[in-house]
């Protein structure tokens, strides 16, 4: 709405002219009859053109004077009704704007400017119908560029981004080389998960104006988008030649870099952002997360502070405790402690969830205590003066990429592989110890200086019940909770920004109602880039068991299709087609066989689907975390930590084979389980190559291109099946190996959460 559109001047203004004199310019507008709504009367309309020339320029109070004086004189004057009403909106008057073209309407129900002009004016109030409807008015009486382009943007606000693309492209069929609408055409393609022709967009909008900086950063957003940061980081620079004070674009690269585990990087660009815009709170707020990352918790928590200063209800409050709870036990040996037990289960449960901080979930909350002096930052250093540690950490880089997803969507992210790696040596360590030796029951001392030394029974099972989360820290032996809580724990150090807790120690009432994790195929009218390409095998899934067993709609209510609409659902393509099947939302429980039970059949995940206004659907998968199923699957997974414990032990040796189905089984059970608010795909990944490691053997073999290990076991009905998919390329890549011989003991030097933080600031 910023061109008024009211005057346009032609190259006729020239000459002896003095074309920088409004009068004269609007004197020459009306000669030449180019006045938008003139009445043919060059006196009218050369004050007519002035007040448009006053509004174009910024001089809002001089025009609406005008355009009053002119409406005194003629109270049906359509021009100065649009006028004045472009000189408030522009004012951010904008009911007095609506009032003005309205007025406009009245007098003249055919003037498609007025009905334009209030379309904007209503779309900038959030009266979105009554935009649309004004400006598919517009475009009946006379349609243009400006009326298609105009609603489109409504459409997009309202994410409707089909209607909104079908209206950007029928305004470039107008004006083809209009940037500013294929930008749009972008954003849009992009929102329906259509990255490529997203990408074709953003670079039309950049050829035709070089110097539109936010079509270059959508441009680089979208590669990051679709995983590809040499190119991201490419058009990120272009962004920023164009402007080198663009806050966002700092903002944004930032993001690329942190999302690829540049930590420093990611940190220059944030604390740039917010040199050039103090006010930019996410450049702030990022800022913050990076030094916390990189063991800064001074200089973290004073961002944060800050944070919390402009807006006390900022979401920063929960990392801020975090950072704090960081800082209170980062000499703590991990052993002996653990943040699940720790922390207040209504925090953990709010911060899941992102409740706002003043949430009654929380209102007994106790905050941690301050910095204290007494407790030193992490040493910021891109080496290390420990040879134990420097060489635990040589070791790490030949097992962190394996958990590299090579499918669309996931960047390459090195710290989550150093941490990835150093959580592979850790676990193996642990599980050859706890295979090697019987456990000793509580805390077991250490050697001389702190390492265990040689041990006469094989290895040193780093083992304290108090660091454990499982039985509230009580005597237990080594279990398969306490190998995967090496991986939370390194899983929470590594990345501070994302909510990782064990389920049933959140509070009470949220593990009772059943705490959803939920992963979107579809949401809304997007098609989600990362879990997309599972889309048609999760259809064939959802109706093999609306055949066979009906499904439940969103009352829990079991419900059957008559075989005339089991016919059509077979037909099915897309969410569109299930629904007009379905005619409501509804989930299918897919089955989850059991190893320890034969012949018991557990629930494995939901796969749902729930109409999105405007137009669009809900596929998702959604794992209830509720007490039932917990104690079944705990069990499950009991009994296959028995089998490998069993196999591990052997006299003569593990079978490679059935140690191999075993420690994929587990995997299986574990994602089918998702016993944590995020990270379970990614540490059950990492365990899997523990579990082999811990028997001299290495996998080195990341998943094939398009491949994500954990659909195919949320997918499968058994273990075995999803062994039998999965071995093809796991079994192959097996070898030999004497790594963990070599391997200074991870749990020693790696003891703490500075130790932990040191080793994944390592370069």
């Amino acid at each position: 709405g910023g061109d008024t559109g009211g005057l346009t001047l032609t190259a006729a203004s020239k000459g002896n002219v003095n074309v920088q004199d409004p009068a004269t310019i609007a004197a020459l507008a009306a000669a030449q009859n180019i006045i938008t709504h003139g009445v043919g009367n060059a006196t009218v309309d050369e004050q007519i053109a002035l007040g448009y020339l006053q509004v174009n320029t910024g001089k809002y109070k001089q025009g609406m004077a005008m355009f009053n004086s002119l409406l005194e004189r003629d109270p049906k004057l359509i021009a100065a009704y649009l006028g004045r009403g472009t000189a408030q909106a522009l004012q951010g008057n904008l009911a007095a704007a609506s009032k003005d073209f309205t007025a406009a309407i009245d007098i003249d129900p055919n003037c498609s400017d007025a009905w334009k002009r209030r379309g904007q004016t209503r779309a900038a109030l959030n009266f979105d119908s009554d935009a649309i409807k004004d400006l598919t008015r517009a475009s009946q009486i006379s349609a243009d560029h400006e009326c298609f382009h105009q609603r489109g943007i409504v459409y997009h606000k309202m994410h409707d981004y089909r209607k909104g693309l079908a209206d950007f492209r029928k305004a470039l069929d107008m004006m083809p080389s209009n940037h500013v609408t294929w930008n749009f055409v972008g954003l849009c393609e992009n929102s329906l998960g259509k990255t490529r022709e997203a990408l074709i967009a953003y670079e039309r909008a950049t050829g035709v104006d070089p110097s539109f900086k936010e079509a270059w950063a959508n441009l680089a957003q979208a590669y990051r988008d679709y995983g590809d940061r040499l190119n991201a980081e490419k058009f990120f620079a272009r962004a920023l030649q164009v402007d080198a004070s663009y806050t966002h674009g700092y903002h944004l690269r930032g993001l690329l870099y942190y999302g690829c585990g540049e930590i420093r990087l990611a940190l220059a660009d944030f604390t740039r952002g917010h040199q050039i815009d103090p006010s930019d709170r996410n450049c702030h707020l990022m800022r913050a997360v990076c030094l916390h990352s990189l063991g800064q918790l001074s200089a973290a928590v004073a961002a944060y502070t800050g944070l919390l200063q402009a807006d006390p209800q900022h979401q920063c409050f929960y990392q801020r405790e975090l950072c704090l709870y960081l800082h209170r036990t980062l000499d703590k040996d991990q052993m002996g402690c653990n943040q699940d037990f720790e922390l207040d289960p209504y925090f953990k449960e709010a911060y899941c969830k992102r409740h706002p901080t003043n949430h009654p979930r929380i209102c007994n909350y106790v905050a941690q205590s301050g910095i204290s002096p007494k407790v030193p930052d992490v040493a910021l250093s891109d080496t290390t003066t420990s040879e134990p540690l420097r060489r635990i950490v040589e070791l790490s880089r030949r097992f962190g990429p394996l958990i590299q997803l090579r499918t669309r969507g996931f960047l390459s992210n090195l710290r989550q592989h150093r941490m990835c790696g150093l959580a592979i040596l850790h676990m193996a360590q642990q599980a050859r110890a706890f295979w090697r030796q019987a456990p000793r029951k509580g805390p077991q001392k250490k050697g001389k200086g702190g390492d265990p030394g040689p041990q006469a029974e094989g290895e040193f099972l780093y083992f304290d019940q108090k660091g454990s989360s499982k039985d509230n820290g009580k005597a237990h032996e080594y279990s398969w909770r306490d190998f995967i809580d090496t991986a939370v724990k390194w899983r929470q150090v590594s990345e501070p920004n994302d909510p990782v807790f064990w389920i049933d120690l959140l509070a009470p009432e949220a593990f009772a109602e059943g705490f959803g994790l939920q992963t979107p195929m579809v949401t809304g009218q997007m098609n989600v880039i990362r879990y997309y390409p599972y889309f048609d095998r999760a259809l064939e899934v959802v109706k093999k068991l609306i055949a066979d067993s009906g499904a439940c709609n969103v009352h829990d209510q079991r419900f059957m299709l008559p075989r005339t609409k089991l016919d059509q659902l077979q037909e099915a393509k897309n969410c569109h087609d299930m629904w007009e099947v379905m005619q409501q939302g509804f989930y299918v429980e897919t089955p989850c066989h059991s190893l320890a039970r034969p012949g018991k059949s557990m629930a494995g995940t939901r796969i749902t689907l729930l109409q999105k206004q405007p137009d669009g659907f809900d596929f998702t998968i959604r794992t209830p975390g509720t007490p039932p199923r917990w104690v079944e699957m705990d069990a499950e997974m009991s009994h296959v930590w028995r089998l490998l414990q069993n196999e591990a032990r052997r006299k003569d040796g593990p079978d490679l084979d059935k140690f191999t189905e075993l420690a994929l089984t587990f995997y299986f059970y574990y994602v089918n389980f998702g016993p944590l608010s995020r990270g379970t795909a990614a540490t059950g990944y990492i365990a899997f190559f523990a579990l082999m490691l811990s028997i001299g053997y290495d996998v080195q073999c990341s998943p094939p291109e398009g491949t994500q290990v954990d659909w195919p076991a949320i997918l499968s009905p058994t273990p075995e099946a999803f062994v039998g998919e999965v071995k093809k390329w796991i079994y192959p890549a097996r070898s030999k190996t004497d790594v963990l011989d070599e391997c200074p003991h991870v749990a020693h030097h790696c003891a703490t959460a500075r130790r932990m933080t040191e080793a994944l600031n390592i370069v």
